[in-house]
C-alpha cells in the first residue's frame, strides 16, 4: 500500500513538473499577431495561431510520413538484435510490438513504460527471456549512443570551420555526460574483465534469479563476439533518426523558415537527451522548454519554435496509434507491477 501511495505521490510531482514547465513556455507565446521593435523599426510577429494555420499541409504530410517511417526502421533494429541472440520473433510481431510500446510512450505514459510493454509481451515468445530483456536494453542504448554521436559529429565540423562556436559549451557538456555514461555502462556491460575489477560479479552472484542472469550473460557475451552486428544496428539507428530529424526539419520549412538547418541536427538530439529525464510524464513540458531553450532567436520567435515543438510531439503520438488497435486487440496488459513480477518469477 505505501508503495502505491509513494509512486502516486511522484506521479503527481510529475504532472506538477510537466504543468510548470508549460506555464513558463506559454506565458512567453503570442497567439494572435503581434509587433516588436527592432532597431528602432516595428516589425510584425507571427503568433501561434497564423504560424499554424499558414503552414503548407504538403511539408507537413511529408513530416509526418517521415516520424512514421521511423517506428518501422525502430522495429527492424530491434527484430535484428534479437535474431542476433537466436530469438525468432516474427518481423511483423516485432512491428506490432513496437507500435504498443510507442503508443505507451506518447498516449498513455506515466505509470507503464513502453519497455516494459515491449518485455512483457516478448516474454510470452521465447524461452530466453532474459536475453530478451538484454535486447532491449540494447536497443534503447544504441539509440541514445546514436543520439550522443550526430550532434558530436556536427559540432566537431563547426568547430574546424570556426562557425557558430559561441553557442556550444551546453550541448558540448550534454553531449560529454551522455558518451561517458553510455560508455561506462557499455564497458560494464561487455567487459567480464572490468566487471570484476568493480566487484560486480561478488554483487550479482548474491542475486536471486541466478538463471536469468546467467542467460544475461551469454547473451552479452553473443553481442560482443557480433561487434559488426552492434555496428549494423547503429547504422539502422543512423538512418532512422537522421529521418526523424529531417521531418522535424520539413515541418520547420512552413512553420519556422528562419531556424538554419544544421541546428535541427546539432539541437534536436540533445532536446530528446534530455526529455528522457524523468521529471514530467511524456517529457510534457520539458521537451517544448528545451525547444524554446535551444531554437529561440531573434528572428525566430517563441510561438514558432513552440509550433514545431507541437509536431515533434503530437504527428510521433499520432504514427503511434496504431499500437492502440494492438493493445486492444491482444491480451490484457495488467498492472506494471504484476508485469514487473510475472517476468521476475519466470524461468527462463
Amino acid at each position: 500500500m505505501r508503495r502505491n501511495v509513494r509512486k502516486t505521490l511522484v506521479f503527481l510531482a510529475k504532472l506538477l513538473v510537466a504543468a510548470g514547465l508549460l506555464w513558463l513556455v506559454f506565458r512567453k507565446v503570442h497567439w494572435s499577431d503581434y509587433t516588436v521593435t527592432i532597431d528602432g523599426v516595428k516589425q510584425l510577429s507571427r503568433g501561434l495561431r497564423s504560424t499554424i494555420t499558414s503552414a503548407n499541409p504538403y511539408l507537413l504530410a511529408g513530416s509526418f510520413v517521415g516520424f512514421a517511417a521511423t517506428v518501422f526502421i525502430m522495429a527492424f533494429r530491434w527484430w535484428y538484435l534479437l535474431r542476433v541472440l537466436h530469438i525468432r520473433l516474427r518481423l511483423w510481431e516485432a512491428v506490432r510490438l513496437t507500435f504498443l510500446g510507442t503508443v505507451f510512450n506518447y498516449v498513455v505514459p506515466g505509470m507503464v513504460s513502453g519497455d516494459l510493454v515491449k518485455a512483457y509481451y516478448v516474454f510470452k515468445h521465447t524461452e530466453r527471456k532474459a536475453a530478451a530483456l538484454v535486447s532491449i536494453f540494447v536497443d534503447r542504448a544504441v539509440g541514445l549512443v546514436q543520439f550522443a554521436i550526430l550532434p558530436a559529429a556536427l559540432m566537431a565540423v563547426m568547430v574546424a570551420v570556426g562557425a557558430g562556436t559561441d553557442r556550444l559549451a551546453l550541448p558540448a557538456t550534454v553531449v560529454a555526460v551522455v558518451i561517458g555514461v553510455m560508455a561506462f555502462g557499455l564497458t560494464v556491460l561487455f567487459s567480464a574483465r572490468f566487471r570484476r575489477v568493480l566487484r560486480l560479479d561478488r554483487l550479482a552472484a548474491r542475486l536471486p534469479m541466478q538463471r536469468h542472469l546467467t542467460v544475461a550473460a551469454q547473451a552479452v557475451s553473443l553481442y560482443r563476439r557480433r561487434s559488426g552486428a552492434l555496428v549494423t544496428a547503429l547504422g539502422m539507428t543512423f538512418c532512422g533518426q537522421t529521418i526523424f530529424i529531417t521531418a522535424i526539419m520539413v515541418a520547420g520549412l512552413t512553420l519556422a523558415p528562419q531556424i538554419p538547418w544544421y541546428q535541427y541536427y546539432l539541437y534536436v538530439p540533445l532536446i530528446f537527451i534530455i526529455a528522457a529525464v524523468p521529471i514530467s510524464p511524456g517529457s510534457v513540458g520539458l521537451t517544448e522548454a528545451c525547444f524554446v531553450m535551444f531554437l529561440k532567436s531573434p528572428v525566430v520567435t517563441e510561438s514558432e519554435v513552440l509550433a514545431v515543438a507541437l509536431v515533434a510531439r503530437l504527428f510521433p503520438m499520432a504514427c503511434s496509434l496504431p499500437g492502440l488497435f494492438v493493445a486492444v486487440t491482444g491480451p490484457k496488459l495488467p498492472q506494471a507491477e504484476q508485469m514487473a513480477a510475472e517476468m521476475a518469477e519466470t524461468d527462463g
